[in-house]
C-alpha cells in the first residue's frame, strides 16, 4: 500500500501548557445553562504538550506520542474535529494526516495532560491552514473531543464551564503572585468517572466565587488561597484525597497561605506568599515531608504581572 500523499501546505505545529489543578471547582449559576459545573485552573508553563500535524489526503488521522505514556484518542478526535471545521470553511484541503504529540506532563495526576494534548492538536491543525481560531471555537472543539476540558487557551483567571465549553465569568487580569510547592497524594485518576461537583451546594460555591471575584483583582493572595483550601475540602466527597486534613494542618504550621488541589487528580499545591523567605519555605517543606508527604524540592511561581 502506497503512503498517503502529503498536501502542499506542509506540517503545522501547536503548543499548550499544562496546569496544576484548580483553585475552585463546583457547581455555579450560569446565564447559558441556569446552573452548571465550573472551575478555575492554575496554569503553569513548566509542563505541556507540543503537537506536529503532517496533512495528507488519506481520509484518516493517525496519532502517536513521541514522549510520555497514555493514549492519544482525545488528541486525535480534536485533530479530526479541527480538520472538519477548517474544511467546512474551505481553509484546508487535506482529509487526514499524521499527528505526533510530545508531552512533559505526567498523565492522570490532574495536571491537564489530556487537555494540553488536545489544545496542541487543535493548534497544529489550524497552523496548517495558517488559521487563527477564536477562543469560543477552541473551547468547543476541545470539549467535543475530551468531554470535559480545561481553559488552557488563556492564562487569565476565568470560571469556565468545563463540560459545556464556555466562560461563565472572567475574574481579572492575573492571579496574585504566589509560590506553589507540589505534593503528590496518590496515583492516576480517570477524570470522567468522577461526579461533576463536590459536597457544597450552589449557594456555597457561589459564595466562594464571589470571594475569588474580589480577591483576584485586589491582588489578595491570602484570599485566593483561602478559597482554594475550602474548595479542596468540599471536593473530598467527590474525589477523596487521603490525609488532606493533615496536609492542610502541616501547611498552615509552615506558614502557607493555603492548599490547592487537582480536583480530578492526585496532586496538591502548598501556596505561599511570593516574597516568603526561601529558608522558611525550605523548613516548611521539611515539616510537610515529616508527616509523610512527597514534596517537590523547588517552588513554582504562579500569577503576577506578565
Amino acid at each position: 500500500m502506497s503512503a498517503p500523499r502529503t498536501v502542499s501546505r506542509g506540517r503545522g505545529v501547536g503548543r499548550s501548557t499544562g496546569h496544576h489543578g484548580e483553585l475552585l471547582q463546583g457547581r455555579f449559576r450560569c446565564p447559558l445553562q441556569g446552573e452548571c459545573p465550573g472551575l478555575v485552573t492554575v496554569p503553569i508553563g513548566t509542563i505541556g504538550s507540543v503537537a506536529v500535524f503532517a496533512p495528507d489526503v488519506s481520509g484518516v488521522v493517525r496519532a502517536r506520542t513521541t514522549g510520555g505514556a497514555g493514549d492519544l484518542d482525545k488528541a486525535r478526535r480534536a485533530a479530526e474535529a479541527t480538520l472538519a471545521h477548517l474544511r467546512e470553511r474551505d481553509l484546508l484541503g487535506c482529509t487526514g494526516g499524521e499527528l505526533r504529540v510530545a508531552r512533559t506532563t505526567t498523565v492522570g495526576l490532574g495536571l491537564g495532560s489530556s487537555t494540553a494534548d488536545v489544545l496542541a492538536a487543535v493548534r497544529a491543525v489550524a497552523d496548517c491552514a495558517d488559521a487563527e481560531l477564536d477562543a469560543d471555537t477552541v473551547a468547543r472543539l476541545a470539549v467535543s473531543a475530551e468531554g470535559a476540558s480545561d481553559p488552557l487557551w488563556t492564562d487569565r483567571p476565568i470560571l469556565f464551564a468545563h463540560r459545556h465549553g464556555h466562560v461563565i465569568e472572567e475574574l481579572g487580569e492575573t492571579l496574585p503572585a504566589m509560590l506553589l510547592v507540589r505534593c503528590v497524594l496518590g496515583g492516576p485518576v480517570d477524570t470522567l468517572t468522577l461526579p461533576a461537583a463536590g459536597a457544597g451546594d450552589v449557594a456555597e460555591y457561589e459564595e466562594l466565587r464571589a470571594r475569588l471575584r474580589g480577591a483576584v483583582p485586589a491582588g489578595d493572595a491570602a484570599g485566593v488561597a483561602a478559597v482554594a483550601t475550602r474548595s479542596a475540602v468540599l471536593n473530598q466527597s467527590r474525589h477523596h484525597k487521603p490525609r488532606l486534613d493533615r496536609l492542610i494542618a502541616a501547611a498552615e504550621r509552615g506558614g502557607a497561605l493555603g492548599v490547592q488541589v487537582a480536583h480530578s487528580g492526585n496532586v496538591a499545591g502548598l501556596l505561599f506568599d511570593r516574597e516568603y523567605p526561601r529558608e522558611r519555605l525550605r523548613r516548611a517543606c521539611t515539616r510537610v515531608r515529616a508527616v509523610g508527604f512527597r514534596v517537590a524540592d523547588a517552588p513554582i511561581v504562579i500569577g503576577g504581572a506578565a
